[in-house]
């Protein structure tokens, strides 16, 4: 059980044997994964993540400053019982919000009987007491089943939705997901508001608790909400963008937030691109990168080559760099790179592939979505950015930057979970993959 969830209500998952790893969008000739792990009711966890019957004590899930939440699929061997489960922690946050509840995501999806039935129902019951809810969403996903929960929403009197067509002003899509509490604290990470990132993806973010950290996520969210609505953005306050000293269990690290895109952020140094870049290019010993797609290609099919220059550099220099990505990467736009970079002296790239659920195939989920960097064991970036030029240069992308070992050994250990796991496989830099 995760630390400090014994007080919480958990439903009983009904688990089934995994009979059969399917490899999912990723075809091979010639190489082969390893097999996925067949999980059977014995072995499986016995618990749906964050399914929860009964509220929240407030207060009993958060633990620190800066906390780390997973997501992990069910009936798989991915949970980590030191980091609380995303879900019970949304719902420990939404049930303290006295005055304001502010989402911006990329999208809004459930489904009957998912987890997040019990996430929406606890942001209108805040409504429902007098709590202001805003809630945003993207236009290039607002269609098809993503429009039942923003309208759910949207019917309830004390809740105003939102729909940003970012892409008209940045280019890209707003691709950031977090939410904000009474501007006091706030929830980032790669989890989406999607009933599948709380039960059939691997995700993770973070709880950010101090005014300084959380700043500028309400000035990013004052921002992108007048845009949204036609209206005049606020104008932020000066402030200095420094690493602070926050507490993370019982230890100090010092965190800073970051954000993109370049041109539409509050303050320059809050730009993540540098920041990012700065941690790899001081690695000495290795670089553990996790993410779902890493490309060279942008969107309109252009060349960025900013990080990948930064990580053969490393590599170089004697590091030990490490990407791990989903098998949707088997993709055109993504395997030549990852091949190309399997190439170079100290660079070693992995995909996982997570075995379908035993109700069957679930488009969009049993991946690997989490968004990290890790290096030396010292300094780390947790967020919500692929690695592309897009996500940086025309995307909105929240994400924290970090220097300390309390934190940076837990990101590390996180990633080799996987890493060293049965799901994941080598890149074969000779494969024809489909």
């Amino acid at each position: 059980m995760v630390n400090g969830q014994s007080n919480v209500g958990r439903v009983q998952a009904r688990v089934a044997p995994v009979l059969v790893a399917w490899w999912f969008l990723a075809g091979c000739g010639g190489a082969q994964p390893n097999e996925p792990v067949a999980v059977s009711p014995e072995e499986a966890t016995t618990t749906t993540p964050g399914a929860v019957v009964a509220a929240p004590d407030i207060g009993a899930l958060r633990v620190g400053d800066l906390q780390l939440a997973e997501s992990w699929p069910v009936e798989t061997t991915l949970d980590n019982p030191d980091i609380v489960d995303a879900q019970p922690l949304w719902l420990e946050m939404i049930d303290s919000a006295e005055r304001s509840l502010d989402f911006s995501h990329f999208y809004a999806v459930s489904a009957p009987g998912a987890t997040l039935e019990a996430v929406i129902a606890a942001v209108e019951a805040a409504a429902s007491r007098g709590v202001k809810v805003r809630f945003m969403v993207d236009k290039k996903f607002y269609r098809d089943e993503h429009i039942a929960v923003p309208e759910r929403l949207a019917a309830h009197p004390g809740i105003e939705v939102r729909v940003f067509d970012l892409g008209s002003f940045m280019g890209g899509v707003q691709h950031a997901k977090y939410f904000i509490v009474d501007d006091r604290e706030a929830f980032f990470g790669s989890q989406n508001f999607d009933w599948r990132s709380l039960m059939h993806i691997v995700e993770l973010g973070a709880r950010l608790e101090p005014q300084g950290l959380v700043r500028p996520l309400v000035e990013t969210f004052a921002h992108d909400w007048a845009l949204a609505g036609g209206e005049t953005q606020p104008e932020p306050k000066p402030r200095t963008c420094a690493l602070e000293s926050v507490s993370y269990g019982d230890a100090a690290v010092r965190v800073q937030t970051v954000l993109s895109p370049r041109e539409w952020i509050p303050q320059e140094c809050d730009w993540d691109l540098p920041h990012i870049l700065r941690i790899i290019n001081g690695a000495e010993r290795n670089v553990y990168v996790q993410l779902l797609n890493y490309s060279t290609q942008m969107y309109d099919r252009s060349t960025w080559m900013e990080l990948d220059d930064a990580l053969q550099a490393a590599a170089a220099r004697g590091v030990d760099v490490r990407l791990m990505v989903a098998d949707w990467s088997t993709r055109k736009k993504y395997i030549g790179d990852l091949q190309r970079l399997v190439q170079v002296p100290n660079v070693s790239v992995r995909m996982v592939t997570i075995p379908e659920a035993s109700t069957g195939p679930i488009p969009f989920a049993r991946v690997i979505h989490t968004k990290l960097l890790v290096a030396d064991g010292a300094w780390s970036w947790l967020g919500t950015s692929n690695w592309s030029g897009d996500y940086f240069l025309q995307s909105r992308n929240v994400g924290v930057v970090a220097e300390g070992a309390a934190l940076a050994q837990d990101l590390e250990g996180y990633f080799l979970h996987i890493w060293d796991s049965a799901y994941a496989w080598d890149v074969d830099p000779e494969a024809v993959y489909e």
